[in-house]
């Protein structure tokens, strides 16, 4: 004898499948918080380029000046080239909090046209020394204008979770948008080999900040 599923089984069944892959796929997408941003255990740098970018130490000076809150300030910032891009790794220090760091990102971005020393693109790459939630985050400004707000950089977790951090709000929430690419992708797009910078083959020259 055939069994006939009860519709109101059969829904429970599908509702019931329907909801774990929902939280499968939520799961997947907050892998990663907030608060996986602001652990210590990172090696932390900076990337910039663009043709009105002239020196990198009077953006350095400017940022340690207001994020210094009137605390002297005495910290040394290595400095090299990886390709077209001036790279930053920072120390180990009181003021280089998670949240200060991804204002320094943005930092470098300037204020034109009054601004006449700012880059065109930065990038924060945050290494993980545990290997497991290493990110990046970046400015895109047609990105930006289509699903943020002017003060947001977009990220992305080595595992590919992506995300929208508020600079000024110090908000992130995830995203799925399309428009951002994989960690590696986004890497081999910008020519930036992040094996030189994790396994420190780079020429660092120290930039000496005193304030």
């Amino acid at each position: 004898m055939k069994k006939i599923v009860h519709p109101i089984i059969l829904l429970l069944i599908l509702t019931t499948f329907s909801c774990k892959s929902q939280s499968n796929s939520e799961n997947k997408m907050t892998e990663f918080q907030k608060e996986t941003l602001e652990k210590e255990n990172y090696d932390r740098y900076i990337l910039v380029r663009g043709r009105n970018l002239k020196d990198v130490e009077p953006k350095i000076i400017e940022w340690a000046e207001i994020f210094g809150a009137g605390e002297s300030v005495n910290m040394t910032i290595q400095k090299s080239e990886l390709g077209d891009w001036t790279i930053l790794k920072l120390p180990k220090n009181e003021i280089l909090t998670a949240y200060n760091y991804h204002n320094f990102v943005y930092w470098f971005l300037g204020t034109p046209p009054e601004d006449q020393n700012y880059a065109d693109f930065s990038i924060g790459i945050s290494i993980d020394k545990n290997g497991q939630s290493t990110y990046l985050i970046y400015n895109d400004y047609d990105l930006r204008s289509e699903i943020a707000t002017d003060d947001d950089v977009f990220g992305i977790f080595k595992s590919n979770q992506k995300f929208i951090l508020s600079i000024p709000f110090d908000e992130m929430k995830p995203t799925e948008n399309k428009n951002i690419l994989d960690f590696n992708k986004f890497l081999s797009n910008e020519n930036i080999d992040i094996s030189k910078i994790q396994t420190d083959r780079l020429e660092w020259k120290n930039i000496e900040i005193k304030i």
